[in-house]
Order: structure tokens, then C-alpha cells, then sequence
């Protein structure tokens, strides 16, 4: 969703394959969860999610037995957005109650969306925002989060993969991609920015009223950040698909910074001295990709990640005199 010089991935039929594998893999991780168990999915009335991709997250919540009815009988309305639709599910795949929007985040969103859902899920920025955009993108997110909603974030970054003991391959595949991600001035890290942005906004409480989310003028309270970890997971099916995901996503992010550098071999200002140096990178990433594909080192089937998995609240202006621990502590 960001700008060509920052997004590291592809838009085609094989990627849309690549995210759909991606999703399913981060669902078993998460045990289970399409979101977290923190968050009480009862009342839930609209759902948005950012940067769907295929939007198979936001499908497959609608299908959820949680949501087959709301306690007033009303069905929960479900909306995606991302910049391009060129990998968004067949319309007549999704339920009438879903429904894909195509908008830059970058932007701010249409004022029909301010302060409209309840839930807001975000997966996997860390390879398509840059760092100098990181605020707006997140201020834009928190204006379509109504007070008291809740936000879901997902990250996983090149650094938090490993393999143990520790080999040249996973090394040199984990450095190449995060000197990739600093050429396109993306973060080299993104969880802890991200959580120290979340947490940077503030609100204005009048005399005689009170934020019960948190207590203090904050916009976002932070209830959760977990890690998870493939590392000893108690799920089978984990064990089994986190070599092909997390190699999937290594050749694809290897490939991103290939072809970059051809693009500076290419380009005809690239003075000599340059040229010769991408070309020797070229080399080295090209046999690095091949290594992988053929599975010829032993490391690919030792490498672990972690994800960071957040949850933040919006605040609540409530007059002092209201009720607010069934606000604060919903059913």
C-alpha cells in the first residue's frame, strides 16, 4: 500500500497463492485465532481490515461462528480496504455482508469511515511503510477506530527469524533483507516504533468527564503484546509448514532486492565503480536464492521467527457520573 520504492512485494496470482499460505501459517501460529482472545468479538458491529492483500483474513472472520448473529440480531458488517485490488477475492466468493474498498493509506480515509468500526486489523506493514511514514499511516488507521474499539496489529521482521545454531545461509539470507528494507527506508525493526507511535497520541478530557480505557489522557491504551514463536509450538501443522513459509517469504524479499540492483546496473548514471559492486551483490543473492530453492543447506529446516502480536484500545469520553466498568470490561 505504500509507494513503489518502499513495497517489497509482488502483486500477481503467485503472490495472492504466497499471502493465502502466509495467512493460513500465521492462524495456526496464532493457535487458532483470527483474532485475539483478549478482544470480545459479542457486539461487534463493524470490522475493518488494512492492507487486506487477498482479504482472505476479513472472509474468514465473517464465516467465524462468532459472528453468524449479534445479540440484536443484526449481522456485522465487515470492510477492506487496500491500494490496488488486483489481488482481492472474487466478489461472488464473499459473503453480501463483506465488501472490499480500495484507498491509499497514505491518505486519510473518506469521512464516512471516521470513527465507524469496532475492530481494526493490520498485518504485516513492517515491509511496506516507510519510516518517515509510520505516524501518518498510523493516525490515519486510529480515525476510522471508533472510541473504545479495538485495534489489532501483527508484525514479523527479517530479524526476528534465526535459525539455531546459527549458519552463513540464514545469516547472509536475514542481512541481505534488512540492508534491502534500509535501502527503501523502511524500518529495519518495525515492532517497537510502531508500539511507541500507538501509544504517542493523546485527547482532550473536559472538566467533569474521564477516559475509563485507561484513565489518563491517552488515545490508546495498549492491552496486549505477545510473542509468538514457532519455536517449541504445541502445533503440529506449525512444524510442518514454517520451513516452506518462512523460505516462501525469504526468496520473495531476496528476489525484491535482486531486482533493485538491477534496476542499478541498469540505469545509465550508475557510475562504473557502482556497477561493479551491485553485480558481485547480484551474484551473491542470485546463489544465495538458488541454495535456498534447491534446499541445500541444512539450516532450512532449523530456522524459527517470532511475531509480535498488539492490541490497543481506543479511549472513551464517558461524563464522571456514567456507568464505565461495562465499557471498560465488555462481555
Amino acid at each position: 500500500m505504500a509507494n513503489k520504492e518502499g513495497y517489497m512485494l509482488q502483486r500477481d496470482s503467485q503472490e495472492s497463492k504466497r499471502l493465502n499460505a502466509q495467512h493460513d501459517y500465521m492462524v495456526a501460529l496464532s493457535q487458532g485465532h483470527l483474532t485475539h482472545p483478549s478482544i470480545p468479538l459479542q457486539g461487534l458491529k463493524t470490522v475493518a481490515d488494512v492492507a487486506i492483500g487477498t482479504g482472505i483474513w476479513l472472509k474468514q472472520l465473517a464465516a467465524s461462528p462468532a459472528f453468524a448473529r449479534q445479540p440484536d440480531g443484526e449481522r456485522t458488517t465487515f470492510v477492506g480496504f487496500d491500494i490496488s485490488p488486483q489481488q482481492f477475492l472474487p466478489t461472488d466468493e464473499l459473503p453480501s455482508n463483506v465488501c472490499f474498498k480500495v484507498h491509499d493509506f497514505l491518505k486519510p480515509f473518506p469521512v464516512e469511515y471516521h470513527e465507524k468500526f469496532d475492530l481494526v486489523n493490520v498485518r504485516l506493514l513492517s515491509y511496506v511503510i516507510r519510516a518517515v511514514d509510520l505516524e501518518t499511516v498510523v493516525q490515519h488507521i486510529l480515525q476510522i477506530l471508533r472510541p473504545g474499539g479495538f485495534l489489532q496489529w501483527q508484525e514479523c521482521d527479517a530479524g526476528d527469524s534465526w535459525t539455531k545454531p546459527e549458519t552463513s545461509m540464514a545469516t547472509a539470507t536475514i542481512n541481505y533483507v534488512i540492508s534491502e528494507k534500509a535501502a527503501r527506508g523502511l524500518f529495519q525493526g518495525i515492532a517497537a516504533p510502531l508500539i511507541k507511535t500507538i501509544q504517542s497520541y493523546s485527547v482532550e478530557i473536559p472538566n467533569g468527564y474521564l477516559n475509563p480505557i485507561s484513565f489518563s489522557s491517552d488515545l490508546m491504551r495498549i492491552t496486549q503484546i505477545q510473542t509468538v514463536s514457532t519455536a517449541n509450538h504445541p502445533s503440529a501443522e506449525v512444524a510442518v509448514i514454517k520451513k516452506f513459509g518462512i523460505l516462501q517469504a525469504a526468496v520473495v524479499l531476496l528476489e525484491a532486492s535482486l531486482s533493485r540492483r538491477k534496476s542499478i546496473v541498469a540505469d545509465p548514471q550508475t557510475s562504473d565503480s557502482e556497477k561493479e559492486k551491485e553485480a558481485k551483490e547480484i551474484d551473491s543473492i542470485t546463489q544465495l536464492i538458488a541454495v535456498i530453492k534447491r534446499g541445500e543447506d541444512h539450516a532450512l529446516n532449523i530456522w524459527d521467527m517470532e511475531l509480535t502480536w498488539i492490541v490497543a484500545r481506543k479511549a472513551i469520553i464517558l461524563d464522571v457520573k456514567d456507568a464505565w466498568m461495562s465499557v471498560k470490561y465488555p462481555a
